[in-house]
């Protein structure tokens, strides 16, 4: 098992930061994209890597630009890097697919054969966002663990609010405590952060919505029976939505909350035996 950082550049020259463990061989990876408040470096993630290369799968999480809550990033500019606020407070939804993108390439350039993606809660909207807006050929599938509903709760009066202090050129401002009361760790973002999740959350859950129907690799959605966002209800309302997909699987599984510390092994079998089943069908294909 090799494990090491690694750092990649979004096309807007953002840098990030995350970490690989290679599997036995380079047949396949899963990619991982974190959700809210939170970044690659969380313990249950890391030990997920590790679980994953034991079974042969290699393992890719990185940082996306709503990272943490408030981060400083740097972005390249003009022969050198300007510092600018990131993080889960002031990210612009519809950026992260830059972020995606950066990591699906640096797998790519790893030399992995099949690739699987997977978002973990708001990390699999980012998920489905980037696959919505790339429409990529070449992925194996696409995972989507806990996914937040999260859209669904937005409100339409701190939305006009957020809207208004972005048209005044002031998006990077909090919005008032409690704004955001679904946040891990926090109940505020930025007017812009919101403004966004505004424009795009239509787009999954709205009436003509298309983000999932745009999916035509393989699909599999994981909840946990211990205490998560979701289960059996919420896998149909993703099932009916996701009609391009040629195979939807899911599952809720025993022992497993909403984060998956100390039942790691449990998820990584449950991805292990699907990655296997969807690299193996687009083989055939």
């Amino acid at each position: 098992m090799t494990e090491q950082m690694v750092a990649v550049e979004a096309a807007d020259g953002l840098a990030l930061s995350g970490f690989e463990v290679a599997g036995r061989n380079r047949n396949a990876a899963v990619v991982w994209i974190h959700g809210f408040g939170v970044g690659y470096d969380l313990p249950e993630c890391v030990e997920l890597g590790r679980e994953l290369s034991r079974r042969g799968i290699g393992f890719v999480a990185g940082n996306v630009r709503g990272h943490d809550g408030a981060a400083a990033g740097f972005r390249r500019r003009d022969g050198g890097y300007e510092v600018i606020p990131i993080g889960s407070w002031w990210e612009i939804f519809e950026e992260s697919a830059l972020d995606v993108a950066a990591w699906i390439d640096h797998a790519r350039g790893a030399g992995y054969g099949r690739l699987v993606l997977a978002g973990h809660s708001f990390g699999a909207l980012k998920a489905v966002n980037y696959v919505s807006s790339t429409r990529p050929e070449d992925l194996a599938g696409l995972a989507l663990v806990s996914p937040s509903f999260g859209f669904v709760h937005l409100d339409a009066a701190v939305a006009s609010h957020a809207d208004s202090l972005v048209a005044g050129g002031k998006g990077h401002e909090l919005l008032p405590s409690g704004s955001w009361s679904r946040g891990f760790g926090t109940d505020t973002v930025s007017a812009q952060t919101y403004a966004s999740w505004w424009r795009i959350a239509p787009t999954f859950f709205g009436e003509g919505a298309t983000r999932f129907a745009d999916i035509t690799c393989p699909l599999f959605v994981v909840y946990g029976a211990a205490g998560d966002l979701g289960g059996q209800e919420e896998i149909e309302r993703f099932r009916r939505l996701a009609t391009s997909t040629p195979r939807f699987e899911s599952t809720v599984l025993a022992g497993l909350r909403h984060r998956y510390a100390g039942a790691e092994k449990v998820l990584a079998e449950a991805l292990e035996g699907w990655v296997g089943a969807a690299a193996g069908q687009l083989a055939k294909e």
